[in-house]
């Protein structure tokens, strides 16, 4: 049996078939002078853009990360290929990189044009514990840098499975001695992360007023992990909604690597420990994603502990959409919120 071809519905003002190439002209032409002279609100379509750029933003990112989380490819060749994301978004302009390492642990090392002599950020990077490194968050934490007017350190902390808890937690106390060591005012420190990176930024500050050492100026969570329970209503409600991760992927993360460690050890899940005394503290989140109530939960346990915070939930958005900040509005609008909440508490210091 012969199937018929499929032929295209639209017609010319005769009544005869359009060739398909002709048709998309007129219809593009006629889109074109809708645009052009339907009466439309400025504000209405540039809404309409930001809109679309969202969407489609939101689709790639939760694509890549699908890819990201494969866990039938090596993990290695995952992480190599994630380390090229800064080809598709380069790092800031009028920021200077310098790699360097100490006991074995590589970090790169930014300096912007425009500098507050002495501030200085240490960023820990995201990825479940499992990828992602310094090389990966190039582009982020450079304009990071610039908007904090500070120096930055980006380090790479040893991944799981190969390197199980508190592995991370170690070799981010041994960089953040390294950058005491430098010389730096603890009051001029600024402690940041995204993600698991947001995780070890708090679990840092507890393991650093364990041994003894000054907690930093102020601190910033970027949808930050601080609960390896699970506990929070977004990672019941929010699945439908996140692009990125899933509850299984977590569980995942958490098998990897705690290893069957306590998974309310305060240094896996901050949210649970003792927050007295912790400096300033912004949070910024997205509505859509499972580790919402993560940031949610943890202002909560900040302010009953006497700590001012700041907490931003971005509605509609993907997890760290931060890293978008090339892309979105909504990304670069976030980094400067942050880079208001820099200099507010270093205004107050003066």
């Amino acid at each position: 049996m012969k199937v018929p071809k499929h032929r295209s519905a639209l017609v010319s003002a005769n009544n005869m078939p359009l060739k398909p190439q002709r048709a998309v002209s007129l219809l593009t032409a006629h889109f074109a002078l809708d645009a052009l002279f339907s009466p439309r609100n400025p504000h209405d379509m540039q809404t309409e853009a930001t809109d679309f750029r969202t969407r489609l933003t939101t689709q790639l990112v939760g694509a890549a990360t699908r890819f990201a989380f494969n866990d039938r490819l090596p993990v290695n060749l995952l992480r190599r290929i994630i380390d090229q994301i800064d080809l598709i978004s380069p790092p800031a302009p009028d920021c200077e990189l310098v790699e360097g390492s100490v006991d074995g642990i590589a970090y790169d090392f930014w300096t912007p044009k425009r500098l507050n002599p002495g501030r200085i950020l240490l960023y820990s990077h995201g990825g479940g514990y499992v990828m992602f490194s310094h090389k990966s968050h190039r582009s982020l934490a450079s304009r990071l840098a610039v908007e904090f007017a500070s120096q930055a350190i980006v380090y790479d902390y040893r991944l799981a499975p190969e390197h199980r808890f508190p592995a991370a937690i170690d070799d981010a106390l041994i960089v953040y001695e390294h950058v005491l060591k430098l010389g730096y005012d603890p009051k001029n420190i600024i402690f940041a992360g995204d993600s698991a990176g947001g995780g070890i930024t708090f679990a840092l500050m507890l393991a650093a007023r364990d041994k003894g050492l000054p907690l930093p100026g102020l601190a910033i969570g970027i949808s930050p992990w601080v609960d390896m329970t699970l506990s929070g209503v977004s990672m019941r409600e929010n699945p439908p909604t996140d692009v990125m991760l899933q509850p299984e992927d977590i569980r995942g993360f958490i098998t990897k690597y705690l290893a069957g460690a306590d998974p309310r050890h305060v240094y896996a899940s901050p949210l649970f420990a003792d927050l007295g005394g912790f400096p300033p503290v912004m949070l910024q989140a997205a509505g859509a994603e499972i580790l919402r109530d993560d940031s949610v939960m943890f202002a909560s346990a900040l302010r009953s502990a006497g700590v001012p915070v700041e907490l931003d939930v971005w509605p509609g958005l993907f997890h760290v959409f931060e890293f978008a900040w090339r892309f979105l509005p909504q990304s670069a609008e976030a980094i400067v919120k942050m880079g208001d909440f820099v200099r507010r508490h270093f205004a107050n210091k003066q």
